[in-house]
């Protein structure tokens, strides 16, 4: 059955480390088949800083991989969608997994296919399948990116009846005291009025609520294809050294777009704190998937709901 109003409400507000990565609008006017035009922006951002990408951005816990692939993962035929540089796809494929990537970014795109990820340069909402279908459909870092009906319903024609749908991100924040002194870096160094930019990682502090998910939950639950989607988080740590946490801004996109006179000092005033700081600290993850099974046949999900 899918989440009740109430449900979806809860999600929302439990408090845990979510917040969207950026404010992306579902009802602008735009053309299915092409990505939409933020979508183009950020994923020309990320080509800019695709070797940085690849080499500092946050990997995802062993026990996400194996809740989404199943026990039985050799010889699944996974679609990684928004591949980047096939940080999600290797960890499938070192599994056993046979997958392939579909990536609007050449530059990242080439990054995958140098690690062995087979990568199709294209956005999803406009990717041709040519009648391939998949036992899974993923997405790391990269679904609200894209348009999410559109995108939904997709993924549902080209699985196969018992297939699933996994969509992963990450969240994670620094300690509070910490976060206290990189609030007044950013307050004093960025120029306000622009976009929303991070401290932490798709969070700012131990204290933020939820937030974000709504909208690709009722994506999911809006097709009639998916059984009810299914939420689970996974914590973990990772200890960040003050080099190392400025290597991973480098390959964010919301830092990126920021003029390099402002991100220069910005980079140089988040050093010094960190120096403050003893040098290093201890990031606070959190890693969600979700998941939605396409049915084998659509009246399935109808006599499961009251």
């Amino acid at each position: 059955m899918p989440y009740s109003a109430t449900e979806r409400v809860q999600l929302r507000l439990r408090p845990a480390i979510w917040c969207r990565l950026v404010s992306v609008d579902t009802r602008e006017d735009c053309d299915p088949p092409a990505a939409r035009p933020l979508a183009q922006e950020r994923s020309r951002l990320f080509g800019q800083q695709a070797e940085a990408y690849d080499r500092f951005r946050p990997s995802y816990p062993d026990a996400v991989i194996d809740e989404l692939l199943g026990p039985e993962p050799g010889g699944l035929e996974v679609l990684d969608v928004g591949c980047g540089t096939g940080i999600a796809s290797r960890l499938m494929a070192q599994r056993g997994a046979k997958v392939l990537g579909v990536e609007l970014a050449p530059r990242m795109a080439a990054i995958a296919r140098g690690h062995g990820v087979e990568v199709e340069i294209a956005a999803f909402e406009g990717w041709d399948a040519a009648g391939r279908t998949f036992d899974r459909v993923t997405s790391a870092q990269a679904w609200h990116w894209l348009d999410l009906p559109v995108a939904t319903a997709k993924a549902a024609s080209v699985l196969r009846p018992g297939g699933r749908l996994g969509l992963i991100w990450n969240a994670g924040y620094q300690p509070d005291d910490l976060a206290d002194a990189l609030d007044e870096v950013y307050a004093k160094v960025v120029p306000r009025g622009g976009h929303r930019l991070f401290r932490g990682y798709a969070a700012d502090r131990s204290s933020d609520m939820k937030t974000g998910l709504g909208s690709e939950i009722d994506a999911v639950s809006a097709v009639r294809d998916f059984g009810a989607p299914t939420e689970k988080w996974f914590p973990w740590t990772r200890t960040y050294r003050r080099d190392e946490w400025l290597d991973q801004l480098v390959s964010r996109s919301d830092h990126a777009a920021l003029e390099a006179a402002v991100r220069d000092r910005l980079f140089e005033a988040i050093g010094a704190a960190i120096d403050d700081y003893g040098g290093s600290f201890v990031m606070n993850f959190e890693t969600v998937l979700i998941t939605a099974t396409r049915l084998r046949y659509p009246l399935d999900r109808q006599s499961a709901e009251p």
